[in-house]
């Protein structure tokens, strides 16, 4: 303790003999790492508060994106109105993933096994309410997940709007089944000449638990 005390007093004879100016300067120099591991610890912190904040939230809509190089889909946007539609209160929140990228080709083979993990384990925990992807990507998954029968989860008024958009897949007894939203009529899509028809899908997988949230999304993109 008195080595600390000694060095604060003679730091503190040092910095009163200096201009404001040099006084900053000074304290830059000599203590920018201090300043620097101080600034990481407020951050960590910050983020420490928000992980536990956001952990006691209700979440009452999960969606992952896939492959949006172009940028087709703001999700931030989307999920400010949906919050809104929805009428969430502070202790509910929208969870989406835009990040997400699954190769066919081979190439960027370890993030996309990464992404094509994250998809599988949502669904298979019953944590995952939709996914938007390219076509490839959900004739990849269509052989293999099961999804939600949109004949029987779309409201009448709903199915026959989009009926023009609606593809088929195998169920589980092989017999087609609309499965699948194809997505250039959405708000998002229709105007975007550069992208042309089946560039983007929107599926439900059979585990979905949040029906509502749901409909009250495709309705939001269809408006």
């Amino acid at each position: 303790m008195t080595r600390i005390r000694n060095w604060y007093r003679a730091e503190a004879e040092k910095l009163r003999a200096l201009s404001w100016k040099k006084k900053l300067q000074y304290l830059f120099v000599y203590y920018k790492g201090w300043f620097a591991g101080f600034l990481i610890l407020l951050l960590f912190l910050s983020y420490a508060v928000d992980v536990v904040v956001q952990g006691q939230k209700e979440t009452v809509l999960q969606g992952f994106f896939t492959n949006d190089v172009y940028s087709a889909f703001p999700v931030e946007e989307i999920q400010k109105d949906l919050a809104s539609r929805l009428s969430l209160d502070r202790s509910q929140k929208i969870l989406f993933d835009d990040d997400l990228y699954i190769d066919l080709g081979g190439e960027a083979t370890e993030y996309s096994a990464a992404s094509n993990g994250k998809i599988i384990a949502y669904m298979a925990v019953g944590d995952l309410d939709f996914v938007v992807t390219t076509g490839e990507v959900y004739r990849h998954f269509a052989g293999d997940i099961p999804m939600r029968d949109l004949s029987e989860f779309l409201p009448q008024d709903l199915y026959q709007r989009l009926s023009p958009y609606l593809v088929d897949a195998p169920d589980q007894y092989g017999e087609p089944v609309p499965s699948a939203i194809e997505l250039s009529g959405c708000r998002f899509l229709r105007e975007r000449d550069d992208l042309p028809e089946g560039t983007f899908y929107f599926f439900i997988p059979h585990s979905a638990p949040r029906d509502q949230a749901v409909l009250e999304t495709i309705r939001y993109l269809f408006e």
